[in-house]
């Protein structure tokens, strides 16, 4: 498959590749939980007494929402990384498969 350049045309291929869908998905829910995990720290203290005893509410002293965040983020670089360093290339074939492929007429 060549462009009307004559050069193979990969980012067709690459566009689709499944680590670059992971990689979109990861960086999508690291930006979303990056930002959740910040909110809270610029709009104040939480400080509820009702909650102060409460293991179950993970907002209270937690900062899971930013660290998570951040390493999803750092995954979806290594995925788009790892599509740039190793690309899908299509394997195209030969003359001779391709006339055997073709049916005869007659």
């Amino acid at each position: 498959m060549t462009s009307s350049s004559g050069s193979p045309a990969p980012k067709r291929f690459s566009l689709f590749d499944i680590r670059n869908i992971i990689g979109a998905l990861l960086a999508i829910y690291g930006v979303l939980l990056t930002i959740a995990g910040f909110v809270p720290s610029i709009l104040g203290e939480y400080t509820d007494p009702a909650a102060e005893g409460n293991r179950v509410d993970l907002y209270v002293g937690t900062d899971a929402n930013w660290w998570v965040g951040l390493i999803l983020l750092a995954v979806a670089a290594m995925f788009f990384a790892w599509a740039v360093i190793r690309p899908v290339v299509p394997i195209e074939p030969d003359a001779a498969e391709a006339a055997a492929e073709r049916p005869r007429e007659h």
